[in-house]
């Protein structure tokens, strides 16, 4: 089989890869310059698909060219303009949780700081989380105040560097509770079985310390089709039939005794959730998309325990850049450093930024995220045993890892387990 992935920043190389390693010809396009390079000696680069080609897409942005390849004849994985709009505006994926059944926080959208402003002084008692919507903005913009003296002072900062890149934003009502992902892949006839979930600590350090970043770490594992959680998804199986998205979709949502609700969607893959997914998928991925890809409707084989993995970086992550007009050399200036120590258990690392230079494997162009390593486990705290044994091992300067996610994910899913258990079993 034919596979050619569409990549913004070549964060979906490594589940190509995989793909290639099953006996598949593979190749990719980059479309930001500035990690042209990535997987470099290990995938083939080509501009444009081959007639015949399965068109991957690993991130949201692109659904107009994801529906055009569709019209065109191909079959496409991943992305659609119907789903770009579900994941970046804001107000639009709320209200296509509400219209569907899935209760939300009280949330209130704003296209000027000044009327937010006012309304914040006007609700002191209320605990608000600002997010903002426009296309390539840092996700750490996101940002849950501790009261609203706190939610002024970061809105006046955000206003002043970011207000010419933000298009809208939303303030939502702060829920307390436990925080919890549920996704289904779709195909043509709707969900494919199981359902899987995901929990994961986005700050850069220990204690939950630092910037915001994608993931610095996660537990998935499959989940029963009769949970409350997989029925708020079912709610909209059908009105992502009539889409003809094909392709993973994923709620996020907090749980807690009055209810569970809505936060935003994830309607493409995600990051570091899919890789360690793939440990927990006992067939070939490839095969699996291939199936999906061509109308059918297959079950996916998952492992019955927990895949638990840790993102490991190096500066200057987690810095994002701002614009094209960052030269290469500024946002990779520890281009080709070595990263040794993997050499033995590849099968659990899954690679962002690297490529092969003089058959070694180094780091190539991109912000400093190396990896995702993830094993499995039985119970949640057995599956970064090996992990760390790994990362404590591995051979790249300047290494960056949260060291405490054995702790914290398992004490993060008792959470929800007991929410779920006793309340809503």
């Amino acid at each position: 089989m034919n596979f050619f992935m569409y990549s913004k920043c070549g964060e979906g190389a490594g589940l190509l890869k995989k793909i290639q390693e099953e006996g598949n010809n593979c190749s990719i396009y980059i479309e930001d310059g500035n990690y042209a390079n990535v997987y470099d000696g290990i995938l083939e680069k080509t501009d444009y698909p081959s007639e015949g080609d399965i068109v991957i897409f690993d991130s949201s942005g692109m659904g107009h060219k994801a529906d055009h390849l569709k019209e065109s004849g191909f079959k496409v994985f991943g992305a659609s303009k119907f789903h770009d709009k579900l994941e970046n505006d804001r107000e639009f994926g709320l209200e296509f949780m509400t219209n569907n059944g899935i209760m939300i926080p009280e949330m209130k959208k704003f296209t000027k700081f000044w009327t937010a402003y006012d309304f914040i002084k006007e609700n002191k008692k209320k605990r608000f989380v600002f997010k903002p919507s426009g296309k390539d903005l840092p996700c750490k913009l996101t940002y849950s105040a501790s009261d609203w003296e706190d939610l002024l002072l970061y809105m006046e900062f955000v206003e002043k560097n970011f207000s010419k890149h933000i298009e809208e934003f939303i303030l939502q009502e702060f829920i307390k509770g436990a925080i919890i992902s549920t996704e289904f892949w779709v195909g043509k006839e709707g969900f494919i079985e199981p359902v899987n979930h995901t929990i994961e600590v986005k700050k850069l350090m220990n204690d939950d310390l630092g910037p915001a970043t994608g993931c610095s770490g996660n537990i998935v594992w499959k989940g029963e089709e009769n949970s409350p959680l997989a029925s708020l998804l079912y709610g909209i199986e059908e009105e992502l039939i009539k889409k003809s998205y094909i392709g993973p979709i994923d709620i996020n949502c907090i749980v807690n005794e009055e209810g569970i609700y809505g936060l935003e969607w994830t309607p493409r893959f995600g990051l570091d959730a899919m890789p360690s997914l793939l440990g927990l998928i006992n067939e070939d991925i490839g095969k699996l998309i291939f199936d999906l890809s061509s109308g059918l409707n297959p079950k996916m084989e998952l492992l019955d325990c927990f895949s638990g993995g840790v993102r490991v970086s190096i500066p200057p992550y987690p810095t994002e850049k701002e614009g094209e007009e960052k030269k290469l050399q500024k946002i990779s200036p520890n281009l080709g450093i070595p990263i040794r120590g993997f050499e033995d258990c590849e099968h659990l690392c899954y690679f962002f930024e690297v490529m092969k230079q003089d058959d070694l494997l180094v780091h190539s162009s991109g912000s400093g995220v190396i990896a995702c390593v993830s094993d499995l486990g039985m119970e949640p705290a057995a599956c970064f045993d090996n992990v760390y044994d790994i990362l404590e091992e591995c051979k790249i300067p300047d290494k960056q890892y949260r060291t405490d996610l054995n702790k914290i994910l398992p004490k993060m899913y008792n959470e929800v387990k007991e929410v779920l258990d006793n309340v809503w079993a």
